[in-house]
C-alpha cells in the first residue's frame, strides 16, 4: 500500500474502473509484468481486439530475468509505468501477491483472494483487481450448465488456487478440499474459505464432484499430471487453469477416464475479456475473442 499505511488499501466502491487516464488521441499502453512471460502470449489479443475496435492499443513486457543488465523490483517498473503514462498493467507471477503492497485501492475480489492481476493507472491513484477469480467463476458457470459443482478438490494454494476457490464459494459449491505441497499455505486457503486440508489428493478424489487443477503441474515448466490418473472417476468434471498448454496432461487423462473436461479455454477469454474492459473502457466483442484464442489453441 502507497498511503495511508496504517489502514492499508482502500476498497474501491462507486469508481467507474473502465475510465482511462487519457483519450484515444494516441495509443493505449499497457504492461504485462511477471517473469517468464513467453507462456502468456496471449495477451496479445489485447492488441488484435483493439485493432478491430479502431484504436492502437500497445503492450510492453517487463520481465527483469530476460533484461542482459537492468533488475528492476516491482516497485521500480510499477513507478515506470506509471510516469510514462501507462493505462495499466497485468500481473503475472511471481508477482500477484506482491502486488498487493503497491496499489490505493483493491477491488472485492483482489481483497478476497489476496493477489492483484490487474493494475490501473488512474489520475494518480493505483487500483488494484483480480480478474481471474471473475473469469473462472464465468467459465466454470457456462461451462456446468445446470449442474451444480458438488464438493470440490482444490490442487494448488497460490494466486490462481485462492481465485478458484472464492468462485467456487461463489457457485455455492459443498465442501472445498484444498491441496497444496506447502502445508501451511493450504491451511491459510482452507481457513480464508471455510475448507479443508487435503493432505493427500489421490485418497480424497472418490468422495469430490469436481477437481480444479490450480498449479503449474502440466505446465511447459513443470510437465506431469497434478494427481494420479487412477484416482480420476467418469462421473467427475475435471478443470484446468493452465493457458499453455490448453489439453494439458491431466484433461487428456480424465477424458480416457470419461470425466467431463473444462479446459482453460473459457478462463482465458473472460479474462481477456475482463482486462481488456478495465484497461481501455472499451468492451470488447467476446466471440472474436474466444475464436482468436481457439484459434491459437489449435495451433498448439
Amino acid at each position: 500500500m502507497r498511503h495511508n499505511q496504517s489502514n492499508g488499501p482502500k476498497r474501491i466502491a462507486g469508481r467507474a474502473p473502465g475510465k482511462r487516464a487519457r483519450p484515444f488521441g494516441g495509443p493505449v499502453c499497457i504492461a504485462l509484468v511477471g517473469q517468464g512471460l513467453a507462456q502468456h502470449s496471449l495477451a496479445v489479443l489485447h492488441a488484435v481486439e483493439a485493432q478491430a475496435l479502431g484504436f492502437d492499443l500497445q503492450i510492453d513486457h517487463l520481465d527483469p530475468e530476460a533484461m542482459v543488465r537492468a533488475r528492476p523490483s516491482l516497485a521500480q517498473m510499477l513507478d515506470m509505468l506509471e510516469i510514462a503514462g501507462f493505462a495499466g498493467a497485468n500481473i503475472a507471477s511471481p508477482y500477484k501477491r506482491a502486488a498487493l503492497a503497491h496499489v490505493d485501492e483493491l477491488s472485492p475480489s483482489a481483497r478476497a483472494t489476496g493477489a492483484v492481476t490487474t493494475i490501473l493507472f488512474r489520475d494518480g491513484v493505483r487500483l488494484g483487481h483480480n480478474t481471474t477469480a471473475w473469469a473462472f467463476r464465468e467459465s466454470l458457470r457456462r461451462s456446468l450448465g445446470q449442474r451444480a459443482p458438488g464438493d470440490v478438490l482444490v490442487l494448488g494454494a497460490g494466486p490462481s488456487g485462492a481465485a478458484a476457490a472464492h468462485a467456487l464459494r461463489d457457485l455455492g459449491t459443498g465442501r472445498l478440499l484444498i491441496h497444496d505441497p506447502v502445508p501451511d499455505r493450504a491451511e491459510a486457503l482452507a481457513l480464508d474459505c471455510n475448507g479443508i486440508v487435503a493432505d493427500d489428493p489421490a485418497r480424497v478424489a472418490e468422495q469430490v464432484h469436481g477437481i480444479v487443477n490450480a498449479c503449474p503441474v502440466g505446465g511447459p515448466k513443470r510437465p506431469g499430471l497434478p494427481i494420479a490418473a487412477g484416482a480420476l472417476l467418469d462421473d467427475h468434471w475435471v478443470a484446468d487453469m493452465l493457458e499453455d498448454p490448453f489439453d494439458t496432461a491431466l484433461l487428456q487423462a480424465a477424458r480416457d477416464r470419461g470425466s467431463m473436461v473444462i479446459s482453460g479455454v473459457g478462463l482465458a477469454v473472460f479474462r481477456l475479456m475482463r482486462d481488456f474492459h478495465l484497461m481501455t473502457g472499451m468492451a470488447p466483442d467476446v466471440r472474436r475473442l474466444r475464436g482468436q484464442v481457439e484459434e491459437r489453441r489449435r495451433a498448439g
